[in-house]
Formats: structure tokens, sequence, C-alpha cells
């Protein structure tokens, strides 16, 4: 009797905890037939107990799977009791799904029979997550694109299926021209809108053994895999150039876009892929430089010149460091007043002390990196400094007009740069003027529009220097607050010819004027400029003709008798 309620306690037991677990239980006998499930097995399965009962476990198997597996299995659990691992099962609605599945051998002492068990999990959640971490991994988040970490693993295979069957394949860089411009003007929101079409946009071109990758902001890799000729990434970049041009949408807002493209070819311009995609984007940086939105083949050359500037660049930051620049000052006169109203600040490199290079000579490869932002603060200190100590010894009392990039303005935290110079000099802000180009003033966004109206607020004079070329919205340039004008030197070069731009210089000088704007006619180097500039009323000017550039001692005995002249 105590043995009877025994049994029927331990049964009932055994049931309540089978059919309260989340993993499914299959128990089949020595025949390898199914005698008992539990309610896990049934809600994974899909299969309640009396439709298998009495038949093979292989019911819930995929029709995919392998006899040999089988075998294989029972082998296992013959020899140490036990089996665990992975299996794809078919669910009674014919879905196919994987489970991770533990099966022992036991001998059932009531029964006097030997038993086989089994318990799994259904894992098709699990795998799913991980197929999703998986993707985010290797994929760009905001186009879905392969990302850089799926474009190495690609092309290390492409690159091995290239040396076993001598094919060669194609790395096409391709970066949007001018694309800050969107994020600047319209948003970075639209921008991400502008990347996101130019992706899909992609799919029509690409055929399904190629790749497209994000590497950057607005930059992307495609690698043509099995190319037969030059003609056919021709006619791929072609496409490319097409398709970019296609005006976007955004914003209710339509606009076109341009793509530089760079192409580098395996194993012809290199057999690494590091030295293979460094010459594509040489070759992209080739393709801006020659007006943007075309498209250039790897050359030696273009790596002998990208080596010249990295080279350069980098002697340009020594000379930033050790300090190698000395400043020229080239007065801007009142013709009017017989006065020196301000000095603009001219840089020259005492490159290794024994040769004086020019602006033009450094300037552009400043600009191409940060270090224009360093070498501008260094300039601004070295002027400020010298522009107060001529203040306190009475020789110079003026302002003067410094230049800054557009970097500078975008990306140097220019009011900030500009509030330590003058303290370290000590000079009351009313005596500096910044001098911007029209072109960087036509690109600036909210922020530097901000930056430029808190400078005047400070005090900042603020010039655009080769006005008239950009167009200018005149609005704009009320609303970031400029006080002057220098009229483009080459309308001042024009006024020797005979077909002059003399119109447009005197438009110029009489828009100035209705403004309220301060016009400086610059580039003056000969007497017919001279005349046709006062003929139309411009009575501030600067040039050769008036006065050269010149160094802190040739300024101070220049000015000295400058006093004494009149023009």
């Amino acid at each position: 009797m105590h043995h009877s309620l025994a049994y029927s306690y331990s049964k009932g037991l055994y049931s309540y905890i089978l059919d309260n677990t989340n993993e499914g239980v299959i128990i089949v006998n020595e025949k390898n037939k199914i005698i008992e499930i539990n309610k896990a097995c049934e809600d994974i399965t899909g299969y309640s107990f009396n439709e298998v009962i009495n038949q093979s476990p292989k019911v819930f198997a995929s029709s995919n799977a392998n006899e040999n597996i089988y075998a294989n299995i029972w082998n296992q659990i013959n020899k140490s009791g036990f089996w665990i691992g992975e299996l794809l099962n078919r669910h009674k609605s014919g879905n196919i799904y994987p489970i991770i599945i533990k099966i022992y051998k036991f001998y059932n002492e009531e029964t006097k029979q030997l038993n086989y068990f089994g318990i799994f999990t259904d894992i098709s959640s699990q795998d799913e997550i991980n197929n999703n971490l998986l993707h985010l991994a290797y994929h760009d988040p905001l186009t879905n694109l392969p990302n850089r970490l799926k474009l190495e693993a690609q092309l290390e295979y492409v690159v091995n299926n290239s040396k076993r069957n001598n094919l060669q394949f194609a790395i096409l860089f391709l970066d949007l021209d001018d694309f800050k411009i969107i994020n600047d003007t319209l948003g970075h929101s639209a921008g991400d809108e502008v990347l996101i079409s130019f992706a899909n946009k992609f799919k029509s071109i690409i055929r399904t053994n190629d790749m497209v990758a994000r590497v950057g902001g607005d930059e992307f890799i495609v690698v043509l895999s099995d190319i037969s000729s030059y003609l056919f990434i021709e006619r791929v970049c072609a496409k490319i150039l097409k398709l970019a041009n296609q005006p976007f949408h955004i914003n209710n807002t339509s606009f076109n876009m341009g793509v530089s493209i760079g192409v580098a070819i395996y194993p012809n311009d290199a057999d690494s892929l590091k030295t293979l995609i460094n010459n594509a984007d040489a070759a992209m940086y080739h393709a801006k430089s020659k007006g943007k939105n075309h498209f250039e083949f790897f050359s030696d050359e273009m790596t002998k010149k990208l080596d010249t500037q990295t080279k350069m660049e980098n002697r340009l930051l020594k000379a930033i460091k050790d300090d190698e620049f000395i400043i020229h000052f080239q007065p801007e006169i009142n013709l009017k007043t017989n006065e020196v109203f301000a000095l603009e600040v001219l840089t020259r490199w005492n490159k290794d002390n024994n040769e004086l290079l020019m602006p033009e000579d450094f300037i552009s490869n400043l600009d191409n990196t940060n270090n224009i932002i360093e070498f501008e603060k260094l300039i601004l200190k070295k002027a400020c400094l010298q522009l107060k100590q001529w203040h306190n010894n009475k020789i110079y009392e003026g302002i003067i007009s410094v230049n800054i990039s557009g970097k500078h303005l975008e990306h140097g935290n220019l009011y900030n740069s500009i509030k330590h110079t003058l303290k370290i000099s000590n000079l009351d802000a009313k005596y500096l003027e910044l001098e911007f180009s029209e072109s960087d003033v036509m690109k600036i966004s909210t922020k530097t529009l901000f930056t430029l109206n808190n400078l005047s607020l400070l005090g900042i004079g603020l010039s655009i220097d080769n006005f008239g070329k950009g167009f200018s919205s005149f609005n704009y340039l009320r609303e970031c607050s400029i006080s002057k004008l220098k009229i483009d030197k080459s309308y001042i070069d024009s006024l020797i010819q005979e077909d002059s731009d003399e119109d447009i210089v005197k438009s110029i000088i009489d828009l100035g004027i209705n403004m309220g704007l301060s016009v400086i006619a610059e580039g003056i180097e000969v007497p017919i400029q001279d005349e046709i500039i006062k003929k139309n009323s411009c009575t501030k000017v600067q040039g050769y003709f008036y006065a050269k550039p010149m160094n802190t001692i040739e300024f101070e005995d220049w000015y000295k008798s400058f006093k004494q002249l009149k023009y």
C-alpha cells in the first residue's frame, strides 16, 4: 500500500514537472517509438501526443536531414549514453526551425525496459537575434549597405578567387561632391536622406556578384569582380555619374549632386588591398582636383603627387611648430584723407632660413588639412602682438586685417581663437578685422553665421575679399554683419584692357556705397587703374602702385615718409 502511494506520488510529480517546463521532452522506447511527450513539445512542434504516439521521432525532423547524421547520433548514444547538438526540425505547419537537443539513454526500473529521452529547445528566436546582430556588425545602419568590415571580408574572397583563376577586379572609390553644403543648408537629416536615396539607386546598376559599401560619411567603395575590360569599368562609372546627377527630392527641395570616382585595378595597380584602396582614393582626389563629377583611373604619377603632398603637409606642420612664418603688411589707403586706415597681414614662409616662399606656394597645401587652423592661430597671435607693440610705441595706431579660411570659420572654433588672441596680446577688438573670401562666406551654415555675428558684437570688423565672383545674396551680407568689400582683383586687372570690366567695378562700388559698406579696390598696380577707380568714386585702395607688402622694419620706415605724401 505504501509502495503504491509512493509510486502514485512520484508519477504525479513527474507529470507536473514535464508539463511545466519550457523545454520540449520526448521519451521513446527501445524500438525508437514515441511513448511520451510533454506540453512544451506539443507547443513547439505543433503535434499533439495522440498524433505522434508510437511513431519514430523522425516525424519531427526536416526532410533535409541526412540519414548519416542520425546513424552517428545513435552510435554516440550507445557508446557514451548521451548526445548533445543542434538539429533542424519541421513544424506541423511546414516551417523549419533549429533546436538544440540533449538525448539520454536510461533503464526504467519500473518497466524493466530501456528508454531514451530527449530534452530540446527551439533556438530559432536566438538564431534570429544572432543573425540581426551579425547584420548590424557588417552593415551601415543608415543605408543598410555593407560596411568596411563586410567590405574587407568580401575583398579577401575576391582577391583569393582572382589569384586562383587569374582574374582582374576593380575598386571604385566614390565621394559625393559638395555634400557638406547639403548638411549645412538643409540639415543633417536631409543629408541622411540623400545618402539613403543614393544607396538605394545603386541596386539598379550593380551586378549581384559585385558589392557597394559605405566606408565614410559620404564615401562609398564599389568592388567590381571578374572584369573583362576597361570599357566595362567606364560604363559602370558613367552609370554611377548619371545616377548621381539625377535630381534628388528632399523636403520639397529639388537639387542635383555630383560624384567623383577613382578607379584602381587588381593586380595592375597594386597586389595588396590596402595599397589598392589607397590608389583608388588618390585617383578620386585627382578627379576632384580636375573639376569634380567625373572618374579617373589610377596612375603612378598620382602616387608621386600624393607622396609629394604628404611630405609637404608634414613639412608645413613642422614649420608651424618651429615658427618659420613671418608676417608682412600691405597698407590699405584712404585717398580722401591720405591715411592708412588698415594693414592687411600677409604671410611668407622663411623655409630653412634661406628661402622666402610666397603664400601661393603653401596656402593651398595648408588648406587641404586642418593645419590651416593652427597656422592662422599663429599668424593672428604674431599680428596682434606686433600691432599692440606699435600702438604702445605710437608708431602705427590703426587696425590690421587678417585673412581667415572657411575651414577655420566652420570647424576651428574661431570665436574662442580670437578671444584668446586678444587676451594674450591685450589688444582692443576694434583694431582687428577678419577677412574672408566670398566663396567661403556663401557656404556658411547657421552655426557660422552665429559665430560671425558674435565676432561683430565683440567689435571685430568683418570683410569680404574677392567680391563680385560669387553672386552673393546682398541680404546675406547684412545677416553676416559684413562692413567691408574688396573688389575681386580680376576686375581691377581688366581695367588696363580694351574690353574692361569697368561697368562691373562701378556697379560694385555703387552697391557698397548704397549698402553703407566700405569698398576697397585691391591690386592697383598702374596709373590707368588708379585713374579709373578715382573716376568711379572709389576712395579706398590697395596695391603695389601705392605700397608693396613690407616686413616690420620696412613698414615702419615707409610709414614715416608716407605721412608727407599726397595721392
